[in-house]
């Protein structure tokens, strides 16, 4: 249940991620560590309580950071405002928005 639980919350910021506009995606992906604490702390201050909301946190923040380094790796990163591209190119659409 808590591992199913976890999914749940990893997909919904998932699609929270989805939503936003390509150079936002970027920022995102560009501070993986950053992000990495945010999450779980967010999700840890959501779901504090009892144990199993804590590890529904917890498993949703690992999830989260493994989609975070596939991002990463399918779309690439900005470092010091130069784009690294991952299996996809999306120079273009990140200059679009």
């Amino acid at each position: 249940m808590i591992i199913e639980s976890g999914v749940i919350v990893a997909l919904g910021l998932l699609f929270v991620f989805f939503k936003c506009s390509w150079r936002v995606r970027m920022k995102m992906l560009s501070y993986p560590l950053a992000m990495d604490i945010g999450i779980f702390i967010a999700l840890n201050i959501i779901h504090w309580g009892t144990f199993s909301g804590v590890m529904v946190a917890a498993t949703g923040a690992l999830i989260t950071s493994a989609l975070l380094s596939a991002g990463r790796y399918l779309y690439g990163h900005i470092t010091d405002g130069l784009y690294y591209s991952g299996v996809f190119n999306v120079i273009k659409r990140i200059q679009g928005d």
